[in-house]
């Protein structure tokens, strides 16, 4: 059973190609629904998805059929799909899975998964603390959970062009989350601002723990934006490198975060275990302002959270009822 799998996010784009558990093939494409939403225009992302399947459908027999998460089915994506409202678990996601074709892209049936919301549409001004939306996540919480490498309660903290901090349930379930705009802000502050001539642009450069616990402690006492300036006064220091302005500027925008998520009711007792997925750098940046809290801390490497990406869309799509009718037409080989 050959398919294909994509996630869409707010900045990349990936698609792998599958023989039943097996990837054979995966291309990133850097092009998500952020795109969309500044432009107003979809086509960038078609095309990329175009492009990305093409490419693959030429690597192995055609594909059957496509499995999707992530931001292709919010307004910025090629077809919106509705959120389940929290509290969500699996059952509730698969019975909201949609099937859909995209003539411009593929002939091949799109199985789209939906997002979990928090707190129902449309937001109000008086409950707009308590609301949030989460699409893809969703996706690798389930998987995880299928692999047994994660079980609820406890605490998911995805990082990546947002800081996605979810709470799951004793029974699994996504409880509720909070949404920040972390990784894009500090792309924006590093490439557009006044700051872009001090800090490094590239992703991968080494953490410096002092400076980025100074960067967490000015943020309480400064707020986000003073403290954001100050790493462009001490970048008047030529004894200072660029990473160590970069973990300065990456401490104050955890200690934000942080802020947001202990104001939201989360991270309040030491006792919590927490799941830490995403970027790398993020990861070990979060890890080492949690790490003197006490917190019970446990960290997903990038191969581990795309496996569990991928298992997560197959749990969910395979058992929705949508997928099976298309399966019963006789249209796929029986799934073992």
């Amino acid at each position: 059973m050959i398919y294909l799998a994509l996630d869409v996010g707010t900045t990349h784009t990936r698609v792998w190609l599958l023989k039943n558990q097996k990837v054979l093939a995966c291309t990133r494409q850097p092009v998500g629904v952020r795109t969309t939403a500044i432009t107003g225009d979809s086509s960038p992302l078609s095309r990329a998805l175009r492009d990305a399947i093409r490419s693959l459908d030429r690597a192995a027999r055609r594909p059957r059929f496509v499995l999707a998460a992530g931001m292709i089915t919010s307004p910025q994506g090629l077809h919106e799909v509705p959120h389940v409202v929290a509290p969500a678990g699996r059952v509730a996601l698969q019975e909201r899975v949609r099937m859909k074709v995209f003539p411009a892209l593929c002939p091949h049936p799109f199985f789209l998964v939906p997002g979990v919301r928090i707190h129902p549409a449309p937001a109000k001004l008086e409950s707009i603390g308590r609301t949030d939306i989460i699409r893809g996540e969703e996706s690798e919480i389930v998987g995880l959970q299928a692999l047994g490498k994660l079980q609820g309660p406890c605490f998911f903290l995805h990082l990546g062009s947002h800081t996605k901090g979810i709470q799951i349930d004793s029974r699994d379930r996504i409880a509720r989350s909070v949404t920040t705009l972390a990784g894009e802000c500090l792309d924006v502050f590093r490439t557009q601002t006044i700051l872009s001539d001090h800090l490094p642009r590239v992703a991968g450069v080494a953490l410096n723990e002092r400076f980025l616990r100074s960067g967490a402690r000015l943020l309480h006492r400064y707020g986000l934006l003073r403290t954001l300036f100050m790493s462009r006064l001490l970048g008047e220091n030529r004894g200072y490198t660029r990473s160590q302005l970069h973990s300065f500027l990456l401490g104050a925008i955890v200690a934000s975060d942080l802020q947001a998520l202990e104001n939201s009711g989360f991270l309040r007792s030491g006792r919590q275990h927490i799941l830490l997925s995403g970027h790398r750098q993020w990861q070990r940046a979060w890890g080492l302002i949690l790490g003197r809290k006490n917190y019970q801390i446990k960290s997903i490497s990038p191969r581990e959270r795309d496996a569990a990406f991928l298992e997560g869309l197959r749990t969910i799509v395979f058992e929705s009822r949508v997928f099976q009718r298309f399966a019963r037409r006789g249209m796929l080989e029986l799934i073992s």
